[in-house]
């Protein structure tokens, strides 16, 4: 029996379940294949979120360290007459290329491991569906992932470049 109307496919399912069988219909079967990628999706999300908190503190950590490294020349600009400003720039900027470099890296190898993963487990598993794509790659997706990379990148590099731009010149050169 073919029919959208829900009430007839209830009561089929209803005297089918009373003779002791289980009834699915296609519906149902689409409800929990896409209700089981929404799960995936969350938890891909998840984990991408963890990564995008490690990068940030991997991030925070290089541009610590490039202040620390760089304290004496830090010192040196301020004292021939750079502004904050400016030197808050520089570390931003060395923030926001990092991040786009990440991102640029990672989506690269993203897209080379996604598309070899679809050859491989298309042939494997999904030989009858041509055309078929397990991992899609849409230019705004990725657009997207390099302005929140981006923008992570940016306020991770903001205590760092606040920290540089304070240093007082007179002990920046004094620094060791």
């Amino acid at each position: 029996m073919a029919t959208s109307d829900e009430a007839k496919i209830a009561a089929v399912k209803r005297s089918l379940d009373a003779k002791g069988f289980e009834a699915d219909t296609i519906a149902d079967t689409q409800k929990r294949t896409y209700d089981a990628i929404g799960i995936f999706k969350i938890g891909m999300s998840l984990f991408a979120l963890i990564a995008l908190l490690a990068a940030s503190f991997g991030i925070i950590n290089t541009l610590v360290i490039a202040v620390l490294e760089r304290t004496k020349e830090i010192g040196l600009q301020k004292a021939l007459g750079m502004s904050r400003g400016k030197i808050f720039a520089i570390f931003s900027l060395e923030s926001v290329l990092i991040g786009f470099w990440g991102a640029l890296l990672g989506t690269i190898g993203g897209i080379a491991v996604g598309l070899i993963a679809n050859k491989v487990l298309i042939a494997a598993y999904a030989d009858s569906f041509e055309g078929f794509n397990l991992f899609a790659f849409t230019f705004p997706s990725i657009l997207s992932v390099f302005g929140l990379v981006t923008a992570v990148a940016f306020f991770a590099g903001v205590m760092p470049a606040i920290r540089a731009s304070r240093l007082n010149p007179i002990e920046s050169l004094r620094y060791e």
